[in-house]
């Protein structure tokens, strides 16, 4: 396959993976209850924080027990923060998605490549923070971290991490209003780190 096609089959597995999480879903007053009780999912109590593990998916993390969660159609699960106040958004929130992909190899750099041109292009403000390798569940991953306007024009500082293995893409993405972003920080990376693939 000549390196043409591999960078747009790179782009259309990445718009069809981001897009989806970089929806208003991790910040509107509009979401439905977070569903608790279903068949394939499990909740345990740890410490103040909760595993969710679904084995569909075969993912597990754990997130604050004050947290909604909620599964979306096409392999997304976000992690929301409770509003403060009386705003009508949330504060900050989470979205891991589990992506199948056609092929086994494209690279992590040259998904790297495409996000940061797809995030450049969708977001006229957009401002790259930081852009490193990194590790999820182990495995070798790369982070970025960036200000952006969500397309429901709210200001958002955001993270996302993102590795391969075999033939599934995982992304988690954390979002915050800038003034909340370092406050919620250690949270996000507790779960981050809890993350784990199960196979």
């Amino acid at each position: 396959m000549c390196k043409l096609s591999l960078s747009l089959l790179a782009a259309v597995i990445l718009i069809s993976l981001l897009v989806a999480i970089d929806t208003t879903r991790l910040y509107t007053s509009s979401l439905a209850p977070a569903f608790f009780g279903i068949a394939y999912s499990t909740v345990y109590n740890i410490n103040n924080f909760l595993t969710y593990y679904d084995p569909i998916l075969g993912i597990r993390i754990e997130y604050p027990a004050g947290w909604t969660h909620e599964l979306h159609p096409g392999s997304l699960v976000t992690f929301l923060a409770s509003s403060e106040g009386s705003s009508n958004t949330y504060p900050a929130g989470l979205g891991l998605k589990v992506q199948n992909l056609a092929y086994k190899n494209i690279s992590l750099n040259e998904i790297t490549k495409v996000q940061i041109k797809n995030l450049t292009e969708n977001h006229p403000d957009f401002k790259l923070i930081e852009s490193s390798e990194s590790i999820l569940a182990g495995n070798i991953a790369h982070k970025i971290v960036f200000n952006a306007t969500d397309n429901k024009g709210n200001e958002r500082t955001s993270m996302q991490i993102w590795t391969l293995i075999d033939s599934k893409a995982y992304i988690i993405t954390y979002k915050a209003e800038p003034e909340n972003y370092t406050k919620y920080l250690p949270i996000i990376i507790k779960m981050i780190d809890s993350f784990h693939i199960v196979k």
